[in-house]
């Protein structure tokens, strides 16, 4: 996972062309390290990133810290087919729902606007 940071302390996170189990320790430590440093954090996913289940609860869980501390998550570029894909599979997954640690905004990962 490569990590750029601007002069104004936004963090864009490249993914990679893996972001599964064996890369969740790495991802989620970058992740809690662009949050803590910076007050805008925007991931950009490879366009054919493969992703799985530990992916999403990473994501939701950046997502959550994000809105709890006031700081802004989001993307860059294209939402990833294989991300949709995962989310649509996802049981349980509520689409286009409102995120309650998200300002009651519609969740960014599962229908939200980016």
């Amino acid at each position: 996972m490569d990590q750029t940071i601007s002069t104004t302390g936004a963090v864009t996170i490249s993914s990679g062309d893996r972001l599964t189990i064996e890369m969740a320790a790495e991802f989620a430590a970058t992740l809690r390290e662009a949050l803590r440093g910076s007050e805008t954090v925007t991931i950009k996913f490879a366009p054919a990133v493969v992703v799985d289940t530990t992916t999403l609860q990473i994501l939701c869980s950046a997502c959550k810290t994000a809105a709890t501390e006031g700081k802004r998550l989001s993307i860059q570029g294209a939402f990833p087919e294989t991300l949709s894909q995962l989310i649509s599979m996802a049981g349980g997954a509520t689409r286009y729902s409102v995120c309650r640690h998200n300002n009651d905004t519609p969740c960014l990962w599962f229908g939200g606007t980016l």
